[in-house]
């Protein structure tokens, strides 16, 4: 179960007033217990997925979001890491989501989490918004048909191309150090000349960007290659048709 702050540790917070804070955000918020349970869910959220508080609390987180990572395996479950990190206290790093609206309007998130203990219960904080505006055309300009040819202005190194591959598929740090045999330090390294090339600041942003300019493959068009060739050839040890 969660450990909760010693009364020494932090003065517990009245689940009203995080309400109060959040109602007019301009980040979606969805605060649970240990079990899911939906507490929180602010006007954002609400506007954002199309369910209104009433409605969620109801439900329970995952039941709610059911969101994918970039490669379409379901991250929100009843035994997600997420919510395991949270019974054992340790806020997990910022991540992408992919989630449908209540009208099936497809979200693309970038999701915070935040533990506090609240007089009633703790309680896991999602901060999230919908980041696919960034890989949207200016008002007024054409948008960039999927096959476009890669700009000529960014220029990155056989490395970085496979290490921006790997945060679209949504790899942290520590798994392409264990994919590419290279040190923690390095894939940092790596990570960092990728933003400073893009000129962003963020790993969504440059996720966004590699997306829009075709820098790497699209793990969905990818996905949809391999179950080509595997319809195609078959498994060793399969008889060959005559």
């Amino acid at each position: 179960m969660y450990p909760r702050q010693s009364p020494d540790e932090g003065e517990l917070v009245p689940l009203d007033t995080l309400a109060r804070i959040f109602e007019h955000t301009a980040v979606g918020v969805m605060g649970f217990d240990p079990s899911g349970r939906v507490l929180l869910w602010n006007k954002t959220a609400s506007d954002l997925f199309g369910y209104s508080t009433q409605q969620v609390m109801t439900h329970r987180c995952f039941e709610l979001v059911n969101g994918c990572d970039a490669r379409g395996n379901l991250l929100c479950h009843a035994g997600c890491s997420i919510m395991l990190m949270f019974r054992h206290g340790r806020p997990p790093n910022d991540y992408l989501l992919r989630a449908q609206s209540a009208d099936e309007r497809s979200l693309l998130l970038n999701v915070s989490t935040v533990f506090v203990d609240t007089e009633t219960s703790p309680v896991c904080l999602h901060l999230f918004h919908d980041v696919h505006w960034m890989g949207e055309a200016p008002a007024g300009e054409p948008r960039r048909q999927p096959e476009a040819a890669t700009s000529p202005l960014i220029t990155l190194t056989a490395r970085e191309r496979e290490i921006l591959q790997l945060m679209v598929e949504g790899r942290d740090s520590h798994e392409m150090q264990k994919l590419l045999h290279i040190s923690y330090a390095t894939v940092r390294n790596h990570i960092q000349n990728i933003l400073d090339k893009l000129e962003v600041h963020t790993r969504v942003a440059a996720v966004v960007v590699a997306m829009r300019e075709n820098l790497v493959e699209d793990p969905t068009r990818l996905e949809h290659k391999v179950r080509q060739a595997e319809a195609v050839v078959p498994p060793a040890g399969y008889p060959t048709p005559k």
